[in-house]
């Protein structure tokens, strides 16, 4: 199974990061974008990025720091490929990722982390989708839940 992370701001690259290991551990293919694709005002979606979201099955955005242009145009470029997509989130982000990702959010809220793990598995169950590719989704949105939960906090 072919995952594509995509992630906010660079700050949210070790987190990302981290799940493309424990994926990588347990059979998955986890790519995850280099940082230098979250610097300066991107115009257009990195070559590489492209490709390899072009070749994923599954893609987890990783919102808890920012947002970058990056990041956007490869959640779009997800959605207009009709990936199966969960992007999670701190609150302070759903009002800007609502609009567009809707269903595919999941609020993650350190306080609150059983919303977030309900959240996961009303999308999964939404979704017309391969076992192996909800299985993937439930792997890692589970690991990114707990890496978000156990994230120091400023």
């Amino acid at each position: 199974m072919k995952v594509f992370i995509s992630y906010g701001d660079a700050a949210d690259q070790v987190t990302a990061l981290r799940l493309q290991a424990l994926g990588a551990v347990n059979g998955l293919t986890v790519y995850v974008p280099p940082a230098y694709t979250r610097q300066g005002l991107a115009t257009l979606l990195d070559p590489d990025a492209a490709q390899k979201l072009n070749e994923a099955e599954v893609v987890l955005g990783v919102v808890g720091a920012g947002l970058t242009e990056a990041c956007r145009q490869e959640f779009n470029a997800g959605m207009l490929l009709h990936k199966h997509m969960i992007v999670m989130s701190y609150p302070a982000f759903v009002p800007l990722l609502q609009p567009s990702f809707g269903p595919n959010l999941v609020v993650i809220d350190p306080d609150k982390p059983d919303q977030a793990e309900s959240g996961i598995m009303q999308y999964l169950k939404t979704i017309n989708a391969q076992q192996n590719a909800k299985k993937a989704l439930l792997f890692l949105g589970t690991l990114a839940l707990g890496l978000f939960i156990m994230a120091p906090s400023d």
